[in-house]
């Protein structure tokens, strides 16, 4: 009797997050007015527990680690500088560490920002 796989796809349903960067808004006179999130794409996630390790490795460094996610590895993210993007959680935006990367999947180290950080 041959057995069935239980699961042959991974499940990416903790919730949606958006990449992209701020864009400068500027007046007609080139002053600066504000900024604005240019979404550049979204994913779905699954949220991954944090490491020990990963806590010592990023306090090392001088970062704070405050969510670890795993997505799908889309194409049009293979050949971005990832680490310039931003991303946004249900409206609270986190700054990119680092990303691991393996044929599939990708993984995002982020920090929450309080949004000044943006600026």
């Amino acid at each position: 009797m041959i057995m069935a796989r239980e699961r042959i796809r991974e499940v990416f349903n903790d919730g949606l997050l958006k990449y992209g960067a701020y864009k400068t808004i500027r007046s007609d006179s080139r002053k600066v007015i504000g900024k604005q999130f240019e979404e550049q794409g979204r994913l779905f996630y699954k949220e991954l527990s944090v490491r020990d390790r990963d806590y010592l490795d990023f306090g090392s460094m001088g970062s704070t680690l405050d969510m670890k996610v795993k997505t799908q590895m889309p194409p049009s993210l293979r050949k971005i500088d990832k680490d310039n993007l931003i991303v946004q959680i249900d409206g609270d935006d986190y700054t990119i560490i680092t990303t691991d990367r393996d044929s599939n999947y990708l993984y995002f180290y982020l920090h929450k920002t309080d949004g000044e950080a943006n600026e």
